[in-house]
C-alpha cells in the first residue's frame, strides 16, 4: 500500500492487513471536533494522535516489512509480528476514544496477548537476532534527512541507539525474567518500524503529500520514541512484583488510612 494513496501492493500478510483494517475501523469511530473551545482543542489533539497512528500503520503496510511471513526469514517475521502487535494495541487505544465503542475491543485476549509478547521477546533475546533487528532497522531508517524531517529522524535514531545500550540486559537473558517486561521491547521494535515507514513515505511520496507525512513522523516519534531505552526485568524485579501484588491485594496502605 502506498503511504500516499492507501493502495495495497498484494504482498502484505493476512495478519498485517487484518491489523490495519481493525485500526481503520476504530479510527472511523473517532469523534468530529465541533468547535474551538479549550476542551475541543484538547480532544482534537487526541484524535490527531490516534489518526497519526493510523497513518503510520498505512505507511508500513506498503513496505517490505509487511510482507507475508512465508516470504521473509525468521528475523523479518519477528519484526513483522512486533508491528502487528503494536497496531492491535493502537486499535484498543483508538476504540477507547471513539464516539461509540459498543463495548467492542479488537485487541487480542489477555492470555493470547501475553503469550505473543513472550514468544516475541524470547525470539528477540537471541543475541544474533537482536543484532540483526537493530541492523535492519538502521538500514530502514537510512541517512539523516534535511529539513523538518530531521527532527523525527533524530528521535528515532536515539531510540535505536538506545537498544544498543540495553542490549546486554536482553540478549541471552532468561525468558522467565525478560517476559516480565518484554512488551516494552516489542513495542519499541514495532514502533521503530512504523516511524521508519513514515520517514520513507515522506521521501518517496508525491510532493504535495510530503509535508503531511513529515509532520506525522515528527508527531509519531515524539509520542512514542522519546521514552528511555526498554530495560529487561530481573529475577529480583519478578520477585518484588509478586510481593507487591500480594501486599496490595490484602489492602496494603489503604487499610491504614481508611479509618476502618
Amino acid at each position: 500500500m502506498s503511504a500516499a494513496d492507501g493502495r495495497m501492493t498484494g504482498r502484505e500478510s493476512d495478519a498485517a492487513r487484518a491489523a490495519v483494517a481493525l485500526l481503520e475501523s476504530a479510527a472511523a469511530g473517532l469523534p468530529r471536533i465541533p468547535g474551538d473551545r479549550p476542551e475541543d482543542v484538547s480532544s482534537a489533539e487526541e484524535v490527531c494522535d490516534r489518526l497519526i497512528d493510523l497513518a503510520a500503520a498505512r505507511a508500513w503496510l506498503g513496505t517490505a516489512g509487511a510482507t507475508a511471513p512465508e516470504g521473509v526469514d525468521d528475523t523479518g517475521e519477528v519484526m513483522h509480528d512486533c508491528v502487528c502487535w503494536v497496531v492491535r494495541e493502537d486499535v484498543v487505544r483508538t476504540r477507547s476514544g471513539s464516539a461509540s465503542t459498543g463495548g467492542v475491543r479488537d485487541g487480542l485476549p489477555v492470555g493470547a496477548a501475553h503469550a505473543l509478547v513472550t514468544r516475541l521477546v524470547t525470539a528477540l533475546a537471541d543475541p544474533a537476532r537482536y543484532d540483526e533487528v537493530c541492523a535492519r532497522t538502521r538500514s530502514s531508517l537510512g541517512p539523516r534527512p534535511e529539513g523538518r524531517a530531521a527532527a523525527a529522524w533524530d528521535v528515532a535514531d536515539r531510540a535505536l541507539r538506545g537498544l544498543g545500550t540495553t542490549r546486554d540486559e536482553w540478549a541471552g537473558a532468561d525468558p522467565a525474567h525478560t517476559a516480565a517486561g518484554g512488551w516494552v521491547l516489542v513495542d519499541r521494535v514495532g514502533r521503530l518500524q512504523l516511524a521508519c515507514a513514515l520517514l520513507t513515505g515522506a521521501r518517496t511520496c508525491p510532493p504535495e503529500d510530503a509535508p503531511y507525512l513529515v509532520n506525522a513522523a515528527r508527531r509519531y516519534t515524539w509520542n512514542w520514541l522519546r521514552q528511555p531505552p526498554p530495560e529487561a526485568a530481573t529475577e529480583i524485579h519478578v520477585r518484588r512484583t509478586a510481593e507487591l501484588v500480594a501486599w496490595i491485594r490484602r489492602d496494603g496502605p489503604v487499610a491504614q488510612g481508611s479509618g476502618a
